[in-house]
């Protein structure tokens, strides 16, 4: 079951060959923006200045990249908290202290959270006040992205139902999580593989939640 979900996936990729005509620049913004947050938290449960700064550069080369994003979304409001957790960041690997650290880490999570939420709140009005016309050329292009993805779904939720290998099926569903969230941080994607990295992201999320559980207990 595992080696055919993956010979199903790499399929999948392959067949990825069209255009979007749909704008994720938004989404694009808050994934990477999830990244970031995810190496910010890794880094204040750390145990060392060492491993502090390591996750912490990460963050600061995943936000440093987001300018061209930022702009193509839109959402000047989270300008703000997403430069003011970067400068906290980059304080931070000035930092001799741990304990210092890691308060800035707290205050550079809030930033970068709160500009989360400020970009998906904009994002969804905005799409809700789309033209007509656009909205429906939308969800044509995401109905055909779907459909495509339908055979990677099945093989997801087969997966969740036959539990006899969950440990190695919730590695196999981080793997591709993990794979499209960094394929998201290329800037020269074009708009059919970003929503196509986004929704393989979302269908892996939720098999490894379906997974937790039975793959710790193993």
């Amino acid at each position: 079951m595992i080696r055919k979900f993956k010979n199903t996936y790499l399929l999948l990729t392959a067949l990825l060959l069209f255009s979007f005509v749909s704008n994720t620049a938004c989404d694009l913004v808050n994934s990477n923006l999830g990244f970031a947050l995810k190496q910010t938290n890794d880094a204040e449960n750390a145990q060392d200045i060492n491993t502090v700064k390591f996750h912490t550069y990460k963050a600061i080369k995943t936000l440093q990249k987001l300018d061209k994003q930022l702009k193509d979304c839109g959402c000047s409001t989270a300008n703000k908290e997403i430069t003011e957790g970067l400068n906290l960041l980059k304080e931070i690997t000035h930092s001799a202290s741990l304990s210092t650290a890691k308060l800035m880490l707290e205050d550079a999570k809030k930033n970068i959270s709160s500009g989360i939420n400020k970009i998906a709140t904009y994002s969804k009005k905005r799409k809700t006040t789309n033209t007509e016309k656009s909205s429906a050329e939308n969800a044509k292009v995401y109905a055909t992205v779907d459909s495509i993805l339908i055979p990677l779904e099945k093989s997801m939720l087969a997966m969740t139902v036959e539990k006899d290998n969950c440990k190695e099926a919730y590695a196999t569903a981080k793997a591709i999580y993990e794979k499209n969230e960094l394929k998201l941080m290329d800037e020269s994607l074009t708009e059919a593989k970003k929503y196509y990295h986004l929704r393989s992201i979302e269908i892996a999320k939720k098999t490894m939640k379906k997974l937790e559980d039975c793959a710790k207990s193993k």
